[in-house]
């Protein structure tokens, strides 16, 4: 999980201390190595949130890796999640409506009201009437065809 990724979830307070060590692996992975790191990489459950999260405010530290902005952050969110959703797409309504509301808090641009249009069709097909006959396999399409759309254009 990439630093903008873990400071969205910080930021909306949905962080786990597994999110830390998760993150930790990914920046050993990606070349990147401080003591701090080592220690987060090494820990075990049962995790204590506060060793956890003082372990990565100093590796944050030692990186020198700046705070994203939360704007900035809920575009690398968002961007995991549209990636989330083309390497899986059993995953792709749950991440559909996600971007949705992340899109309908922190960016408001008519190129992101299509995630308006698939968040009304998800209601419709889980809990409207779905007049369209909308299914699972062709909403779950449509979605991934717009999440390779927007991670191609670079919409976020």
């Amino acid at each position: 999980m990439n630093t903008g990724v873990l400071y969205y979830k910080i930021f909306e307070r949905k962080v786990l201390a597994t999110d830390y060590i998760e993150w930790a692996f990914y920046m050993l992975h990606n070349g990147k190595s401080t003591p701090s790191l080592n220690v987060l990489v090494s820990l075990s459950k049962p995790l204590n949130t506060f060793e956890v999260e003082e372990y990565f405010n100093r590796a944050i530290t030692e990186l020198n890796i700046a705070i994203p902005s939360s704007e900035e952050s809920a575009r690398h969110y968002v961007r995991y999640l549209l990636r989330e959703t083309i390497d899986d797409p059993s995953k792709a309504i749950d991440n559909a409506y996600d971007i949705y509301k992340i899109v309908r808090e922190h960016f408001l641009d008519e190129e992101q009201d299509i995630w308006y249009e698939i968040s009304e069709m998800i209601d419709d097909l889980l809990y409207g009437d779905n007049i369209k006959d909308i299914t699972r396999t062709s909403l779950t399409k449509c979605i991934v065809l717009e999440s390779e759309h927007q991670l191609k254009n670079e919409v976020l």
